[in-house]
């Protein structure tokens, strides 16, 4: 319940106690006493005092001699049934206010890439792409003005322009806001880091209530964040789109790196069971090749024995010169 809802709910109670306890503690006949006032509102004047609610007879008004007569019950019937009005109103109108709020919430989706990639087109036709493990929440409509979803995991966006909507991802307590941008960008990196790497546009990058803060990132550039700092430097990670694209380049690669790179484009645990291993450098490219291929020419090539198991890929060998 936001504050504003709270502060309604909290004041409605209020006066309910108060109706509550007023009703418990006297007897009085409100709806009786109130015919009394409507019969006899011509031959009263209501006088207000210091200390109460006077309500005087007109006759005893014209002579002057004679003494008010004060009517406690009237004003305390009076008072009990503004209270009820006031009771019933907040009744009747507080469960009508969350309704209203509640109607006019676009109802959400969640999409999830449970066993391989996911594409798909958003309400405004962005297109997203969510790797193995990825899900993405979004309301079935953009309304307002600004188009908010919320993701876990890695994925790819190609956001529609709209300068006056701006597309907002949430996940974590951070927030990447843009106008019209195609970016990459992990939650869940295998460093354990947040990664966002742009490929066109310019994207704005900051912490949940710091928009002030923002960091602006520029095609090729990319962000991480490490122990709560953004830190933006060149993407030098030719394969970073090849979950998507299957589509690999090593450029005299460490084997380790080889292994980090297979492992997220064919989903599976690819191991190096000797560190000396890592001295190993791979040169070659593949194009939607099966990790079976891609294995069989580490071996061929590096001199290196590697046990497919399926899930889990272990290369061995005794290291390169």
């Amino acid at each position: 319940m936001d504050a504003e809802n709270e502060k309604i709910f909290r004041e409605s109670q209020k006066v309910w106690t108060a109706v509550e306890e007023l009703r418990v503690n006297e007897s009085v006949n409100v709806e009786a006493e109130l015919e009394k006032v409507k019969q006899g509102c011509s031959m009263y004047y209501v006088q207000s005092t210091d200390d109460d609610l006077q309500i005087t007879n007109k006759k005893d008004r014209e002579d002057p001699e004679k003494k008010p007569t004060l009517s406690p019950v009237h004003h305390l019937s009076i008072f009990m049934l503004f209270l009820r009005a006031a009771a019933i109103f907040i009744l009747l109108a507080v469960p009508s206010f969350f309704l209203f709020r509640y109607l006019q919430q676009p109802s959400m989706k969640e999409l999830a890439a449970t066993t391989s990639r996911v594409e798909s087109l958003l309400p405004d036709g962005s297109k997203v792409t969510l790797n193995t493990g990825a899900v993405i929440r979004y309301p079935e409509t953009f309304k307002g003005k600004k188009r908010a979803v919320s993701l876990e995991g890695e994925a790819y966006f190609d956001v529609t322009h709209n300068a006056a909507k701006p597309f907002i991802i949430s996940t974590d307590g951070i927030r990447i806001e843009v106008k019209g941008t195609s970016f990459y960008i992990n939650t869940r990196s295998m460093s354990g880091d947040f990664e966002l790497v742009l490929t066109t546009g310019q994207v704005e990058l900051y912490f949940e209530n710091q928009e002030g803060g923002a960091r602006i990132l520029n095609p090729g550039e990319k962000a991480i964040i490490h122990n709560n700092e953004i830190i933006i430097n060149p993407n030098h990670d030719a394969n970073y789109m090849a979950w998507k694209t299957h589509r690999i380049a090593f450029s005299n690669d460490p084997l380790n790196s080889v292994a980090a790179t297979l492992s997220k484009v064919y989903q599976a645990d690819v191991r190096l069971t000797n560190p000396v291993l890592a001295l190993c450098r791979l040169t070659a490219t593949f194009d939607n090749q099966s990790l079976e291929s891609v294995l069989n020419v580490l071996k061929a090539t590096l001199d290196v024995d590697i046990r497919n198991s399926g899930s889990i890929v272990e290369i061995s060998g005794k290291g390169c010169r």
